[in-house]
């Protein structure tokens, strides 16, 4: 058991307050899983205790400082999971069957993929996954020594330019690590250059599973560029 692992469960046992039990079980569950190497069924619920919420548990228990551990233990999760296991969502097969229902998905591509855990989980659910990473980043962190579905070494621009017929690009990345996010932004738009001009095609989906600026800048980004390829193509005509 992993040592954030066992403080929160040494801490679930000394509060003994069955709504923080009850995210700890989840917790043990998507860490089970992980190590396993098994895609989750559904997404989890959020984690950790709003002030209010917190300010319940703190009266209940009467250890205000331990209540307030075991709450940054909670909202600190995300990072466990990065550290431990290079990913920055967690994929589930529910939120891949809603993809594949909702935008009729038959085939994808992951880029920047890390372990690929998205494309597993799309996998699973009967889309034709491919995963691509340059793998730069596993040069220096452990987490990237044992990706658990099969993964073309390619960086972004390359496998976007290699894979054309996908349905769907997909990509979760890590936040602030400062040029991966620029490096992400212009293979989004050399990808869009190529579907929509070189290709001539207009279907292609953009996944994207970041921070909530960076998405904002990205669309508009997105949306300017087709824009000028729409003037771009009726100047040829």
């Amino acid at each position: 058991m992993k040592k954030y692992q066992n403080k929160l469960n040494k801490l679930d046992k000394e509060l003994n307050y069955l709504p923080l039990h009850e995210q700890v079980i989840a917790i043990n569950n998507i860490i089970t899983n992980l190590e396993n190497g098994k895609i989750l069924q559904k997404s989890p619920n959020s984690l950790g205790f709003l002030p209010d919420s917190l300010d319940i548990m703190i009266e209940k228990t009467a250890r205000s400082e331990k209540a307030q551990e075991a709450n940054n233990l909670l909202n600190n999760f995300r990072s466990f999971l990065s550290r431990e296991y290079g990913i920055w969502s967690l994929p589930n097969l529910e939120t891949a069957k809603l993809i594949k229902q909702e935008y009729g998905v038959k085939s994808s591509l992951e880029i920047m993929a890390g372990n690929a855990y998205w494309s597993k989980a799309l996998s699973e659910v009967g889309i034709k996954a491919i995963a691509s990473d340059s793998f730069a980043w596993a040069k220096s962190s452990t987490t990237g020594e044992a990706p658990i579905f099969e993964t073309e070494n390619l960086d972004a621009i390359s496998a976007i330019k290699k894979h054309p017929e996908v349905d769907l690009i997909i990509c979760s990345w890590a936040p602030n690590f400062g040029e991966i996010s620029l490096i992400f932004i212009v293979s989004l738009i050399i990808s869009q250059f190529y579907y929509l001009l070189v290709k001539n095609l207009e279907q292609q989906i953009l996944l994207l599973f970041g921070k909530k600026q960076e998405l904002r800048l990205i669309k508009r980004l997105i949306r300017v560029f087709k824009a000028l390829i729409s003037l771009m193509k009726r100047c040829l005509k």
